[in-house]
């Protein structure tokens, strides 16, 4: 390799390529590369500048170019013209092309010199504005100087490479080619030459334009010049990563057969120089299937081809495992395999510098292509069993689950590497997809024995197992699995937990999780587990009812105030069309309206009852907005992109709206973080304490007050602190805490300061369910490590605690222990958008009791309730009956088994009583389709269930807390119903499913 010194440094030939192709400027006389020119330092005077001198730095080709162009200005250049280093060579552009070549009309070019500038500075923000502009100065050009297009249209091509824009540069450059065709013009090889690799190298040259080069150099050149050009190209083209184009090949074999060179010698010196080029990895399958041969005898003679091959994942073959084992059968042919598999041959080259591991990871991800896991490859199995000796002999582990959306691995691969001990990675949240496995006919299907005898890969089938009704396998499908000798057997396992899972449930969201598991196998579970299905029959579903009353019910706290306003918006307000329930915080009050009202509802009564009067009909997108503060409500509403509002007590007065841009759409998932109200008067909201009247509002951040300091959220680079914050002002300064969440922080223990809350104590807030000590509100949240997990503990200002152990496995964040009449303190938990309910059981642990959705009815857990307040606003809930909640304390299993027995029996008796209504109406021909008439005289489930719970529980004379009561005897009766419907599983009708 040639080497030059300049400077005590030593320039070789790569690193001077690679400096001039980034743009470097090398010292001069260090390289004689062909596309290297002398940067030239040329001097110019001018009359007007007395004794100052231009100076500039010029490539040597364009050099006479710049001194017609500064002859222009009246400016002379000085005769010498000293070497300044070496810049990669750039052909002659526009303008200075035309005034070199034909300066009679090089005012013509000069002309367009301050529209092009205009152009290039509008390529990045309005390119297909800037393309329609080069485009008119083209047609102008055209017609007073043809010969000048070319040229001209590679500089608007220039123009776009700047900005990356390849697609129009490659248009524009087509352009200047079709220009020399239309016009007959005559071609300076050497130029075009020079631009050709010019744009080759920057990725500009599409295969079109390629092609009608390469029919243009046969017709002009002779044949061994124009072979030497389109090579040239070729791999210029291919190093700037464009790939090799599908008839590259048959192209330069007719080169080459009419040069009369050896064509085998060409082949390999051309695939040698391509294989090279980081493009050769989408190279198109024709380029492989007819270099084949090629690649072959390259391999024989350049065993480092080998190596490369190897590190290729052919991305531009089909997806397919016809294509995939095509690339293997290439590799076997070149001799690239026994790199891979140690197999020594003379002359394949040593595979020393080959990590089997690492390509065998890298073909697993690509077998994928994008997907979740490739078609079966009895090939990849033969070669990877043939590489095992070298796996297990490297200890490197293999990867087989990484994909590009989620990690899933080939069960068949996965099976022959741990059957043949080879060393694996274990992928986080790894998944196997069954269903596709089984219907995946192709031949090599192994029989798992491998991977269901070691223990990591049985829990990967175990989880698929658990995972087949997510991909909705059909009973056919579901059959062939379950008819696996070795899936059968996870199978019955899975079906063995589940049932023990239902067995020991102590409540009904256990009880239904379970049942989860179990009801997608119900038509093979006989057959794969009686024992199973007996345990599931055998069910007493009593304690689901008896533990889940004991450990207490949402609806035994009660909203008086919230439950009333709901009401009147049931009763005024028409429910119909997008008349949604819109709910907004006001901390301690609730905003919540509907329609034409509004009502806010505090503690302990109804605050302000408004009839709204807005101006203009908004769309069924938008709602109005609220602030409650100082007695009056502001009613705020967008109209386009301005804001309007009035105060409650001035509602003619509208006023434009300033400060925080309401939403351009209503959500109804989110009531807002609490402000707080300021004892002087006003609410702190983050910004500046807005007043009743104010008509800029001020910005919305998260809060906290102690109710004498008042604190923000804001960061400190990562980390979230709360700052402390001057709501008269809207200034904040720096981060401390407030005293109750100081008394959270312990030593080894993390304070979770974003989950933290502190309110200051408000009038009807004092019996707080959550807690208080007589100052604040609110919660501090730790984690800390416990073994290899991590606990989570939350505490209230009354002192009492509660913790999500390590173990325990449960998401969410915890807001606190509940206190119910009877002594109960369920824990709560906030999780996404639901609040859950877990109780504290010394044998089973924290178990969990139900869910609730804030903003929406309480649903089956709390079917009482007509609104779930959001959780900052549960210290407003109070006890509704004691004697109720003492009855439901005292509930034992015997007496909840007399209740479900009980009401199965009412509800089979509406069963068979609604049944009869249909053939009634079926026989006379009345009702719509829907609810026949005779069948709408038939009394709700929820009705024929009343009387016996309140012959059960006479104790339950409170209406919400005996509706909740009611609804969870009812659900548990479903569960009874469920858990039937398994064992004995109905007949379904056969159908017919792909195999």
């Amino acid at each position: 390799m040639t080497t030059h010194e300049y400077d005590g440094f030593t320039f070789d030939e790569t690193t001077s390529a690679a400096l001039l192709d980034a743009g470097a400027v090398l010292p001069p006389g260090v390289t004689d590369r062909e596309d290297a020119d002398a940067l030239t330092v040329r001097t110019y005077t001018h009359t007007a500048l007395d004794e100052r001198k231009v100076v500039r730095l010029v490539p040597g080709t364009l050099g006479e170019a710049e001194d017609l162009a500064l002859d222009f200005l009246g400016l002379a250049r000085e005769p010498e013209t000293p070497e300044a280093g070496q810049v990669r060579r750039e052909a002659l552009g526009f303008p200075a092309w035309a005034l070199v070549n034909d300066p009679a009309n090089g005012h013509h070019a000069l002309a367009l010199v301050r529209d092009i500038e205009r152009l290039a500075r509008q390529t990045k923000s309005r390119p297909g504005t800037a393309k329609e502009g080069f485009e008119a100065l083209g047609e102008q050009l055209g017609r007073a100087v043809p010969h000048f297009l070319p040229t001209f249209y590679e500089q608007a091509a220039r123009v776009f490479l700047q900005h990356e824009n390849t697609t129009y540069a490659a248009a524009f450059f087509g352009k200047a080619r079709e220009a020399e065709r239309v016009h007959a013009l005559t071609v300076d090889e050497e130029r075009q030459r020079a631009v050709f690799l010019e744009f080759a190298f920057a990725g500009a040259l599409t295969v079109k334009a390629l092609k009608e080069h390469v029919k243009a150099l046969a017709a002009r050149l002779t044949p061994a010049e124009a072979w030497a050009q389109y090579r040239q190209l070729t791999v210029e083209r291919c190093a700037a990563g464009m790939p090799p184009y599908a008839s590259l090949p048959q192209d330069a074999r007719a080169l080459i057969k009419a040069a009369g060179l050896d064509r085998v010698t060409e082949d390999c010196a051309l695939v040698a120089d391509l294989l090279a080029s980081p493009a050769a990895v989408r190279a198109p399958a024709s380029f492989w299937s007819t270099y084949r041969a090629t690649l072959a005898a390259l391999a024989e003679e350049r065993p480092d081809v080998r190596v490369r091959l190897l590190e290729i994942m052919p991305a531009g073959l089909r997806r397919s495992p016809k294509d995939d084992e095509f690339w293997l059968a290439l590799l076997a042919e070149t001799g690239a395999d026994r790199l891979l598999t140690g197999e020594s041959r003379s002359g394949s080259g040593s595979a020393d510098g080959v990590d089997p591991a690492d390509w065998l990871s890298r073909w697993s991800l690509h077998r994928k292509h994008g997907g979740p896991v490739g078609g079966r490859s009895p090939a990849t199995l033969a070669l990877v069993e043939r590489m095992a000796p070298r796996l297990r002999a490297h200890g490197r582990p293999v990867d087989l689950f990484t994909g590009r959306w989620r990690a899933v691995a080939d069960l068949d691969l996965l099976d022959l590497c741990v059957a043949e001990d080879v060393p694996l990675t274990r992928g986080t949240g790894a998944q196997l997809g069954l269903g596709g496995w089984m219907q995946d006919t192709g031949s090599g299907r192994r029989d798992l024995t491998a991977v269901a005898a070691d223990p990591h890969g049985r829990r990967m089938l175990y989880d698929a197992v658990g995972n087949l009704h997510r991909q909705r396998v059909g009973t056919v499908l579901l059959d062939k699995i379950a008819g696996h000798p070795v899936l059968a057997g996870v199978i019955r396992e899975w079906l063995d937990d589940a049932a023990a899972e239902l067995d020991g449930a102590a409540g009904l969201a256990g009880a239904r999780a379970a049942l989860e598991r179990l009801r997608p196998f119900r038509t093979v579970a006989a057959r794969i587990s009686p024992q199973a299905v007996a345990r599931a029959a055998a069910l007493d579903v009593a304690p689901l009812l008896g533990n889940t009353l004991r450990a207490g019910i949402p609806d035994e706290l009660g909203w008086p105030a919230l439950e009333e306003a709901v009401r009147r918006l049931e009763a005024e307000t028409r429910r119909e069309g997008d008349d949604t329930l819109t709910v907004q915080e006001s901390w301690p009050a609730l905003i919540v309206a509907r329609g034409h009202k509004a009502i806010v509802v505090g503690p302990q009564d109804i605050l302000l009852d408004h009839d709204l009067r807005l101006p203009v009909e908004l769309d069924r997108w938008q709602r109005p907005s609220f602030r409650y503060t100082d007695g009056e409500l502001l009613v705020m509403w967008r109209e386009g992109e301005k804001q309007h509002g009035y105060w409650s007590a001035r509602p003619a007065e509208v006023f434009p709206l300033g400060g925080e841009k309401l939403p351009a759409w209503y959500s109804s998932g989110d009531a807002g973080e609490p402000s707080i109200p300021v004892p002087d008067g006003g609410r702190a909201t983050g910004g500046r304490t807005l007043h009743a009247g104010d008509t800029v509002v001020p910005p919305g951040r998260p809060v906290i007050g102690d109710g004498t300091s008042y604190w923000r959220q804001g960061r400190q680079g990562v980390r979230q602190v709360w700052l402390e914050y001057d709501p008269a002002t809207g200034t904040h300064g720096r981060a401390s805490l407030p005293a109750f969440l100081r008394s959270g922080i312990r030593d080894g223990a993390t304070l979770l300061q974003e989950h933290c809350t502190v309110l200051p104590l408000q009038p009807g807030l004092e019996d707080s369910p959550f807690g208080t000590d007589g100052t604040v509100l609110g919660r501090w949240v730790r984690t800390e490590s416990e073994g290899g997990g991590t606990r989570t503990t939350v505490g209230t200002p009354d002192g009492r605690t509660a913790t999500l152990p390590a173990d325990s496995r449960i998401p969410g964040m915890p807001l606190g222990a509940l206190r119910l009449p009877g002594g109960v303190e369920p824990v709560v938990v906030t999780q996404h958008r639901q609040i859950i309910l877990y109780a504290a059981d010394d044998t089973k642990g924290m178990r969990e009791l139900g869910r609730l959705t804030p903003l929406r009815r309480g649903g089956e857990f709390a079917a009482g309730t007509p609104l779930v307040p959001p959780a900052d606003f549960w210290h407003a809930m109070r006890p509704r009956d004691e004697k109720a909640s003492a009855a439901l304390r005292a509930l034992s299993d015997e007496r909840a088994r007399e209740l479900l027995r009980a009401g199965a029996r009412v509800l089979a008796e509406r069963q068979a009583e609604l049944a009869a209504a249909k053939r009634a109406d079926a026989a006379s021909g009345a009702g719509d389709g829907r609810t026949t008439t005779a069948e709408s005289q038939v009394p709700s489930a929820q009705d024929v269930l009343g009387p016996v719970v309140a012959g059960t529980l006479p104790a339950l004379t409170e209406p919400r807390v005996f509706t909740g009561v009611t609804a969870l005897v009812q659900a548990v009766l479903r569960i009874a119903e469920s858990v039937a419907a398994f064992v004995e599983p109905p007949v379904e009708r056969p159908r017919t499913e792909p195999t």
